[in-house]
């Protein structure tokens, strides 16, 4: 079978990975001069991509086609024709959709101090050398190009992103650091990470409304916060630009056939599934989403072009490795009450990771309860409603839901039916019939065993679905968040497994006697799948013999990706490979 994927960067490539495990011909059509899409232009996630890509690049069954424009597609009973600008011809039995996203370009706001955050990247990317002299003080904007009028999307991987600008920031310098936003829409893990750095000075300032003012030396920010209008000096701005969809879309939309929805996006019929049969989407054509998602998604998409939407039918009984758990049930103990408030917030920062699940409940519920006549309030330090999820929010808001936003250092107050909000020039107290509070359901996960809470975010990037090698989560228990998910994960967890042959991955080998202890390949890895141990090794101090302790570095075989990087950083050369 001969498949076409549509796109180059990290979603296209996964989906061309599972094609190729089945030994299909895959032809990759991208349209820039090289591969690597988005992920590609971020200075810490350049080696990743090109490690993923170089697993297939050399295969005789895939061809890459660079600089690529479609002019014209035909069909014929179930196999496409497309026609490149070139006067080239290919065919296909099955097309996958993976074009990405692109990023929003505010040229309203935009300068030599006012960067966007892919501009900002490139400033702190460690191999172009020395940062600026100047680079002391740095304010970081989200929502920028998102969450607006002429795009109401949330962009999803925004506030993510800044988070690991910070981080890269923070590893290179020590700038004072602020971070203006709307709600900080973080996912799994990362709340771990805010909490590290709030505790290390990172500053958080919940304001909606934002003025620029550059000059040679810095830039004036003006914002309300607090009920004032405050002024504060910043050396560099960074806009935490949003992402749309490619434009590209509409174009290959008309020439294949699939309908867009009103944003720009591919019309999802079922799970990566277009309206036109034998054309499947992926990644950022989708929606916007973030890396591990736009993998899944890929490896979903490679599944169905190969084995065809019937494998959904049949999926919960392919392989006794796939693991899913019901969602629990969401209700209620008293319906009939006049007033309900909904507390959207915790002290628990490990309770983080369920924002989006619980936020999205929250939502749904409040707008049945305001449906019915009731009074409905919802008290919020973060609603965590990203990319569509964010139209039922603003639903909510339209039909009447009384949305209060706890700005940096409220205190919210619980004694009885009241509710008191407090801080210094503002003071709000609700008496509710009914409290429904974001604690009482996040205790009742805490036993699971998320894949998004237990698994390193690089692993979980590589291996979306994957907890060990005899184990792939989908749905709830791999990350609670919209239904629409579901189906889209269990795609792709089937899709990994294909990709998962024991006898095709190789392991490094460690010299252990020779190793250094340097963790040079500890911090190469992609994986997070090597170790520094701590072993005792005898030593001779002037004659008599003793013991130490000393660093050594081991290989975690159930999450090693075999890609190799480790054996490439080595200074020792004490790492090689050989086949499991």
């Amino acid at each position: 079978m001969k498949i076409l994927v549509i796109g180059g960067g990290i979603s296209g490539i996964s989906a061309a990975k599972v094609a190729l495990g089945e030994k299909h011909d895959v032809t990759i059509l991208e349209s820039t001069p090289e591969p690597g899409g988005l992920m590609a232009r971020i200075a810490n996630c350049r080696v990743g991509f090109k490690t993923f890509f170089d697993e297939i690049r050399d295969n005789e069954q895939l061809s890459v086609i660079r600089d690529a424009k479609i002019t014209k597609v035909d069909r014929e009973d179930k196999t496409f024709t497309v026609t490149l600008e070139d006067g080239r011809s290919l065919t296909a039995d099955r097309v996958i959709i993976a074009t990405g996203l692109t990023p929003y370009d505010p040229v309203e706001y935009k300068g030599k101090r006012v960067l966007t955050s892919l501009e900002y990247d490139a400033v702190i990317d460690q191999r172009q050398g020395e940062l600026p002299p100047d680079f002391n003080k740095i304010g970081f904007f989200l929502c920028v190009g998102s969450r607006s009028k002429d795009y109401p999307l949330c962009s999803s991987v925004c506030c993510s992103y800044t988070l690991r600008e910070v981080k890269w920031t923070l590893q290179r310098a020590k700038p004072e650091i602020t971070v203006f936003y709307n709600d900080l829409r973080f996912f799994g893990q990362e709340f771990y990470m805010e909490k590290a750095y709030r505790d290390a000075g990172v500053k958080f300032i919940r304001a909606n409304s934002r003025y620029f003012e550059e000059d040679e030396h810095g830039v004036t920010v003006r914002y309300y916060v607090g009920g004032q209008l405050k002024e504060e000096r910043f050396n560099y701005v960074v806009l935490a630009i949003g992402l749309r969809p490619n434009p590209q879309l509409a174009e290959l939309s008309k020439l294949f056939g699939f309908s867009l929805n009103k944003y720009g996006f591919v019309n999802e019929k079922g799970p990566l599934q277009t309206d036109v049969d034998g054309i499947y989407v992926s990644g950022g054509a989708l929606e916007p989403m973030n890396i591990k998602d736009s993998i899944l998604t890929g490896f979903g998409a490679g599944l169905l072009a190969v084995k065809g939407p019937e494998i959904l039918t049949r999926a919960d009984k392919q392989d006794e490795r796939l693991y899913r758990e019901e969602e629990p049930e969401f209700a209620l103990s008293d319906g009939n009450l006049a007033t309900y408030l909904f507390y959207l917030g915790t002290e628990d920062y490990t309770s983080g990771m369920f924002y989006e699940y619980i936020s999205s409940k929250f939502i749904e519920t409040a707008r049945e309860l305001k449906k019915a006549g009731k009074v409905v309030y919802v008290v919020t330090q973060n609603m965590v409603t990203p990319s569509y999820a964010e139209l039922s929010y603003e639903e909510a808001r339209r039909e009447g839901i009384v949305f209060v936003h706890l700005e940096e250092g409220e205190a919210v107050v619980f004694n009885g039916d009241h509710v008191r909000i407090k801080r210094e020039g503002r003071e709000l107290i609700f008496n509710a019939d009914s409290i429904i509070r974001f604690d009482d359901y996040a205790d009742t996960f805490k036993d699971r065993e998320f894949l998004s809470l237990y698994r390193s975010e690089p692993q979980l990037r590589w291996s979306p679905t994957k907890w060990g090698r005899k184990k792939y989560h989908a749905g709830f228990i791999r990350h609670p968040r919209e239904k629409r998910w579901e189906r889209r994960e269990l795609l792709g967890a089937l899709g990994e497994m294909i990709l998962d042959h024991e006898e095709d991955r190789i392991l490094p080998q460690l010299n252990e006697e020779r190793c250094s202890g340097c963790g040079s390949c500890k911090d190469a890895c992609p994986a997070s799948a090597i170790e520094m141990l701590i072993r005792e090794k005898q030593i001779a101090i002037f004659g008599p013999m003793t013991s130490a302790g000393v660093p050594i570095a081991h290989v975690k075989e159930d999450t090693c990706i075999g890609c190799g990087l480790c054996a490439s950083t080595c200074p020792s050369d004490v790492i090689s490979h050989s086949k499991v």
